[in-house]
């Protein structure tokens, strides 16, 4: 039975969704749905409601694809083939034959999907900016539409943070494996990165713990 189905190419590279997004889709739509401004559409009659709550849905998934495209562009354009780019339940993954071996092409490589997310973000926060009311505020959006536009800039924001955390294989681990690539050895940059990735993941975990 095959896990992932293509529903597209964009700049020749299949992109894909894998069956567990399907099954993560309609819990962010509910999510957004009962969820109250700014980050939920709960204040809206329902079939608005339901119909923005899906339209952030999709749009962050499609946000998710442009992040993993940022990374395969640069990949592409250093001559690495992308098999493809699929869509799973927390994310998206780009399927290379290979990880480039030059540590200025992994960070030019892992800073443009987070570079991807930020550029998104100051899009979307603009035309919120540029067409809100003066009576909203980044705790009350009135207008639904503005506050899908804000909530899909605020998102971005912080994927693109998130994607920047030094833990390895994170876009922040790479940036970090590359940066102590070009001072020791590949092999040896990789363990360190990885090293500090499950420090910073121990350390994540404990704050978690006691501050939940």
């Amino acid at each position: 039975m095959k896990t992932s189905f293509q529903i597209g190419r964009i700049i020749g590279i299949p992109i894909k969704l894998h069956i567990t997004f399907l099954l993560i889709l309609p819990v962010f739509v509910w999510n957004f749905a009962i969820n109250p401004s700014p980050f939920g559409f709960s204040d809206q009659d329902t079939t608005l409601r339901y119909v923005l709550s899906l339209a952030m849905a999709v749009s962050l998934f499609v946000c998710v694809i442009l992040h993993e495209l940022g990374h395969s562009y640069i990949a592409k354009k250093h001559g690495t083939k992308i098999q493809s780019i699929t869509l799973f339940l927390f994310g998206g993954v780009s399927a290379l034959e290979e990880i480039p071996r030059d540590p200025k092409t992994e960070l030019k490589m892992a800073l443009a999907g987070p570079g991807v997310s930020f550029l998104i973000s100051i899009l979307f926060m603009g035309i919120y900016l540029l067409f809100k009311s003066p009576d909203d505020s980044f705790i009350q959006i009135n207008d639904p539409y503005m506050r899908l536009f804000w909530m899909i800039s605020i998102i971005n924001i912080m994927l693109g943070i998130f994607n920047l955390l030094p833990a390895f294989p994170m876009d922040g681990g790479r940036v970090l494996r590359a940066w102590l690539a070009q001072r020791t050895t590949y092999i040896r940059a990789t363990r360190e990165a990885a090293g500090i990735g499950k420090m910073f993941a121990i350390i994540m975990g404990i704050f978690g713990l006691f501050y939940t």
